[in-house]
C-alpha cells in the first residue's frame, strides 16, 4: 500500500524539480562583458549609460538590446545584442516540463544574448576636431579636411 503512494509522489516531485531548467540554470539576467580599445569608452544600452569599458553589465534575457560604445575623437560603435533560444529549453522538452517551458518563456530564462562578450576596437574619427583656446585666439586641428571647408591660409615652417 505504501509503495503505491511513494511511486506517484516520487514522479510528481521529479517533475516539479525538472521544470524550468532555464530559470534555475540561467536566471532572468545575463552578464555581458564590454571592452573597448582604447579603454574608457562609454557603454550605452537601450539609451541608458551603463558606465565605461571595461565593464560587466547584467542584461535581461527576455529582449534584444541596442548597444552604443562611444569615446570622444573616435567613431562610435553601434550593434544589437540578439536574443536566441538557449539549449536549456531542450531539457524542459525532453523531461516533459511543459510548466517549466511556460515559466522559462514568461521570465525570459529560455533565451541567451549573443554575443556574450563585446570587444570594440574604436577607429579614430578622421573628422574629429580638437580646439585649444588661448588669449583672443582659437586653434582648431582637424585630421582630415571636410571638402565643404574653404581654405583661408596655409601654415609653413
Amino acid at each position: 500500500m505504501l509503495n503505491r503512494f511513494i511511486r506517484p509522489s516520487a514522479l510528481i516531485a521529479l517533475a516539479m524539480f525538472s521544470t524550468s531548467c532555464g530559470l534555475i540554470v540561467n536566471g532572468k539576467f545575463q552578464k555581458v562583458n564590454f571592452y573597448s580599445s582604447p579603454s574608457g569608452a562609454e557603454v550605452i544600452v537601450d539609451g541608458t549609460s551603463r558606465g565605461k569599458a571595461p565593464i560587466l553589465v547584467d542584461l535581461a534575457r527576455s529582449t534584444s538590446h541596442n548597444v552604443q560604445i562611444k569615446l570622444d575623437g573616435f567613431q562610435p560603435l553601434e550593434m544589437v545584442l540578439e536574443r536566441s533560444v538557449s539549449g536549456w529549453v531542450w531539457g524542459n522538452i525532453l523531461f516533459g516540463g511543459i510548466i517549466g517551458l511556460i515559466v522559462d518563456a514568461s521570465t525570459g530564462a529560455m533565451y541567451k544574448l549573443t554575443p556574450e562578450q563585446v570587444e570594440a576596437s574604436l577607429k579614430a574619427n578622421p573628422k574629429a576636431v580638437s580646439q585649444v583656446k588661448g588669449e583672443g585666439m582659437v586653434l582648431a586641428v582637424a585630421l582630415t579636411a571636410d571638402p565643404s571647408w574653404q581654405k583661408i591660409g596655409q601654415l609653413s615652417r
